[in-house]
């Protein structure tokens, strides 16, 4: 067990990093007055009363939004800053409709090797957001050169549709930035499945082959602790009928939640045996399911 000294310790490191957090907020607030906008308020005022001492629960994750203007339209910078922020690496997403998917895709995979390059323990939204506002010009150029390249008529008529259904696995999946983003690219890409919110996260998107592989990796080039493919399954298709193939008629959030903030596993195997996909939970976790119990 740690010391009580290594506890001291590590509560002032904590207490330490939460003050560095709100310290910074309160710094880019005061540049940027009409550009930020917090997710939850609720967690800020949590995060002050640990603070100050008044409050003794670990707060959630704070998350905000940065409006950055451009001539031709803005870009929002979505930022989650971890517990441990900034002794690591924030997560930071940005999301414009200025953008076409692959330099939406380009543009964030750029921004979290920035990111990722910063110097530990050193806050850096405001050089994040610095960087975004030096560099969007480039991406915006290309997006517009590249939506002018149509293809071909007698090309896309020999473009066959193809049916994938991705497994994903995430450590967690709490932000709720990315829980929006999660759902509201799969609306665009008319994809069907499913988003378990919590600990562990899965994901379950499907639909035609190339919309799945642009959801994926436009979700992939957000900052993630762990998040990979654990089973796909691809189909042929026949008159290209998507829907025939389909276990979801729609996307959606659920939550199972525990009682140790843990996702009950139980319930996700009932939920996955109603949709008739109860295989994939040993290709998910190794083992055979077992639904959750009715006492």
């Amino acid at each position: 067990m740690p010391s009580r000294s290594l506890k001291m310790s590590m509560n002032e490191k904590t207490m330490e990093n939460y003050q560095a957090q709100v310290t910074e907020l309160e710094a880019l607030q005061s540049i940027y007055p009409n550009e930020i906008s917090i997710v939850d308020h609720g967690v800020l005022a949590d995060m002050n009363n640990y603070v100050s001492g008044t409050a003794t629960e670990t707060p959630q994750l704070l998350e905000y939004v940065v409006t950055i203007s451009h001539s031709k339209g803005n870009c929002q910078l979505y930022v989650t800053l971890p517990a441990d922020y900034p002794t690591i690496k924030p997560e930071v997403y940005a999301r414009s409709e200025l953008f076409n998917r692959l330099e939406q895709s380009n543009f964030n995979k750029s921004l979290s090797h920035v990111a990722v390059s910063q110097e530990n323990g050193q806050p850096c939204i405001y050089f994040l957001i610095s960087w975004v506002q030096d560099n969007i010009e480039k991406y915006v150029n290309s997006s517009n050169i590249k939506k002018n390249q149509k293809t071909p008529d007698n090309l896309e008529k020999e473009i066959n549709l193809s049916f994938s259904r991705y497994w994903i696995y995430s450590h967690h999946i709490y932000s709720k930035i990315k829980r929006k983003e999660i759902i509201e690219i799969a609306k665009e890409n008319n994809v069907t499945g499913f988003c378990l919110a919590g600990k562990p996260g899965i994901v379950c998107i499907e639909g035609d082959s190339r919309e799945c592989e642009d959801w994926w990796q436009r979700i992939k080039a957000m900052n993630w602790q762990k998040i990979l493919v654990k089973y796909k399954e691809d189909e042929s298709l026949e008159n290209n009928n998507l829907d025939n193939h389909r276990k979801f008629s729609t996307f959606q959030e659920i939550s199972f939640p525990s009682s140790d903030r843990h996702n009950d596993m139980g319930e996700l195997y009932r939920y996955l045996t109603e949709h008739n996909v109860q295989y994939v939970f040993k290709e998910l976790f190794g083992l055979e399911g077992k639904p959750a119990s009715t006492a």
